[in-house]
């Protein structure tokens, strides 16, 4: 069985992190108006988080290249929890129960980042 290095599983992460956000983003961008009186937001917010969860996929790409990697984990995964918690709330506001479990399963996606961010940084740590 191979083991990944820290390097390697942080980097993974962050670019599927990236790729995640700039899909749910996109997704949630466009669904905003309709998805938006279920979620008891209004549409222009609901909108706008999907274009600021675009722009920080991009920023995530832009931090693999200009920050050090455990700072690009650390900041990323700081995010990711403050989400994580943030998502959940919503979840709990939401008047359908589907979406709501729809809204918390993100939640769950974005935490499970946070903790193999957490993992890589660990192995980081035990490497250096």
């Amino acid at each position: 069985m191979h083991v990944w290095n820290g390097e390697r599983l942080g980097r993974l992460s962050l670019r599927i992190d990236a790729a995640y956000c700039a899909a749910l983003g996109t997704g949630v961008a466009i669904a905003g108006p309709a998805i938006a009186p279920t979620l008891a937001l209004p549409a222009w917010l609901v909108v706008a988080i999907g274009v600021v969860v675009v722009v920080w996929a991009g920023l995530i790409l832009l931090m693999l290249t200009k920050l050090r990697l455990r700072t690009s984990l650390r900041l990323v995964m700081v995010a990711n929890l403050l989400a994580s918690a943030s998502v959940a709330a919503v979840s709990a506001a939401g008047a359908a129960v589907l979406v709501a479990l729809a809204v918390l399963a993100i939640a769950i996606d974005i935490a499970l980042f946070a903790a193999s961010q957490a993992v890589a940084l660990r192995r980081l740590r035990f490497a250096a």
